[in-house]
């Protein structure tokens, strides 16, 4: 497609444009959110702007935005048990379980017997206390947490509970730092803990502090989470909305709002075992705007399923002007994010050390006809600063433009080297409604490796929203005349356009294999038609509103859309009928087991979820 305008470009958005004001019943600001760096690919020649983004910050005490992030070590490895890392232990895995990061613990893999006492017996517990949150709702309100409860040896409890109930937002700022010996683990407490849906100003803040958990997870030799709420462990993957101890769902009540946020300078922090759903932004957002000493470390976040947001799924990294944080040595793993407005995976501001492997991610941009801001429907955006990062063994499917945008970020003042080198190995992208992979030719010296790579699913329908866009004539596209070296070894190929046509001094390609890949089979997704195809499935609109003359959308018999947290099959040619208002035009089907394992037959067996 031809580069982008400028003018399309997000340099600068009101934050009344992407946030939500402050909620007065809630006591504190709104997460608010900001765009993503939009930009774009080109089949051609050509590159687009970079672009921008706006947050929004808080009013009372702590940004607005905010985001949440965290997982376990690096990937696990499989034995009799697994091992602990400083301050964190293992999970179950497929028989065994992996190795622990600082600061975290690894997740529960495809099934074995779990590995109870991760976080070890607690001494010392607190149960947070409840207010009313009106019409039914429970709330937790605690913009600085030591002070509000002061009574409590924050240096010594090792259980921070969230008793059970239905909340209509959870906040909790300025947790303590502690050390990766003796994290501070919070979790739910006598059954699931239920946030969202009643239009709320955020769901859940979490700000500040160091070496803390956020989990569902049950165990009861560490005395976390529920018995009846074990979400996926012991691989119990299929069907398993409702089933997790920490559930966020806010139920599309409240534009703007995501849900969950990780901010206020927080760092080496773990998400696990978490569900978010039905949020009208992102899924997750982790970031402290505006302040780039406020490095995001060891963050982990592994064995989280997000599905069904209006936006991101995943949310990393400030997008508006410097001086913003880096992340370092971020790691995230064996996460399902499935069918998310926009992309699945957005990380920005990276540094060195970061690791992002065997998850599932999409369909992504399944919004792309009516989202917030145009060109908003890749799958994957990556932004590095400096340092050294790997992308490998995920899975990702279902793009609108591209399946991984590259963005290399300059930076003053950035220990940048000539050694720093960023990964893509071992995945599979598939199902694309243009082209592939899009990095952008800022100079950085950042190296790009692209390896062992699996493309294929092209079907060209990107024109439906943008006229003007062209089918493309390559799956890579390097911006012009890049310095940064690329280095495209042994990629394969099923596409109706070749790999690469345009290239440039600093781009190697060896050994590309152009032919028929095999799709991987999960063991239960949604539909098998979808299976086939992961672009037939839309967020239902009655006009493609970022069309330049607002073209009402028509969908055929058979297709697929998410409308309200629900899936609607399109009995007949359907326009302008909302898919709850209208049976005789579709038919509710039931809720997708989203088990995307992989089958025992699926070629492709070391890529995705463990």
């Amino acid at each position: 497609m031809p580069p982008r305008p400028l003018s399309s470009l997000l340099l600068s958005v009101p934050l009344a444009l992407l946030a939500c004001s402050s909620d007065p019943a809630d006591g504190t600001p709104a997460q608010g959110g900001a765009a993503g760096q939009t930009g774009g690919s080109s089949g051609t020649s050509g590159q687009p702007g970079t672009g921008g983004g706006a947050g929004s910050s808080g009013t009372s005490g702590q940004s607005g935005t905010g985001g949440g992030a965290g997982s376990s070590g690096t990937s696990g490895q499989s034995g009799g048990g697994g091992t602990a890392g400083t301050g964190g232990s293992s999970g179950a895995g497929a028989g065994g379980a992996g190795n622990a990061g600082t600061g975290g613990a690894s997740g529960a893999g495809a099934g074995g017997a779990p590995t109870y006492g991760v976080y070890g017996e607690p001494e010392a517990t607190f149960t947070l206390p409840t207010t009313d949150g009106g019409n039914g709702y429970l709330a937790i309100s605690a913009p600085d947490v030591q002070k509000k409860f002061p009574e409590v040896d924050w240096e010594k409890l090792d259980r921070l509970y969230i008793p059970a109930g239905k909340y209509r937002s959870i906040q909790l700022g300025n947790l303590p730092a502690r050390s990766p010996e003796r994290p501070l683990v919070i979790t739910n407490l006598g059954g699931q803990a239920r946030i969202g849906g009643s239009g709320a100003g955020f769901n859940v803040s979490l700000g500040g502090g160091k070496n803390w958990v956020f989990t569902g997870r049950y165990d009861p030799v560490s005395r976390t989470g529920d018995a009846a709420f074990r979400g996926h462990a012991e691989g119990a993957y299929a069907f398993s909305q409702d089933t997790y101890g920490i559930l966020i769902d806010d139920q599309l009540s409240k534009e703007g709002v995501s849900g969950l946020g990780v901010g206020g300078k927080a760092s080496d922090f773990t998400l696990e075992f978490l569900e978010i759903r039905n949020v009208e932004f992102a899924g997750i957002l982790a970031k402290t705007d505006n302040d780039g000493a406020a490095t995001m470390r060891n963050v982990r976040l592994h064995d989280v399923y997000i599905h069904d947001t209006g936006s991101e799924g995943i949310y990393f990294g400030s997008t508006q002007p410097q001086p913003q944080h880096t992340f370092e040595n971020l790691s995230i793993h064996d996460n399902r994010i499935l069918r998310t407005g926009t992309e699945a995976l957005q990380v920005g501001q990276l540094g060195p050390g970061c690791e992002i492997h065997h998850n599932v991610l999409g369909p992504a941009a399944i919004r792309w006809r009516s989202a917030f801001q145009q060109y908003q429907d890749g799958n994957v955006q990556y932004g590095q600063r400096h340092g050294s990062s790997s992308f490998h063994h995920n899975i990702v499917v279902g793009t609108g433009d591209l399946f991984v945008e590259f963005f290399p970020t300059l930076v003053d003042g950035d220990p940048r080297s000539p050694e720093d080198t960023v990964t893509f190995a071992d995945n599979y992208f598939s199902d694309s409604s243009s082209s592939g992979v899009y990095t952008h030719a800022k100079d950085t010296k950042v190296t790009l490796r692209f390896e062992r790579n699996l493309f294929r699913g092209f079907r060209f329908t990107y024109d439906e929203v943008y006229p003007d866009a062209k089918e493309p004539v390559q799956v890579f596209g390097v911006g012009a005349n890049s310095p940064n070296p690329h280095f495209l070894l042994q990629n394969r190929v099923d596409a109706p356009f070749p790999f690469l046509k345009w290239t440039f001094p600093s781009v190697t390609e060896q050994g590309t294999e152009a032919g028929p890949i095999p799709q991987v089979q999960f063991r239960n997704f949604m539909t098998p038609a979808l299976d086939q195809d992961h672009r037939r499935i839309e967020w239902w609109t009655d006009v493609a509103s970022l069309s330049p003359q607002k073209t009402p959308v028509t969908y055929p018999a058979g297709f697929v859309v998410l409308h309200k947290g629900k899936l609607y099959e399109a009995l007949a040619p359907s326009q302008g009928k909302a898919p709850d208002q209208n049976p005789d035009s579709w038919k509710e089907l039931p809720a997708p087991a989203d088990d995307v394992r992989l089958a025992p037959s699926s070629p492709h067996q070391d890529m995705g979820i463990k």
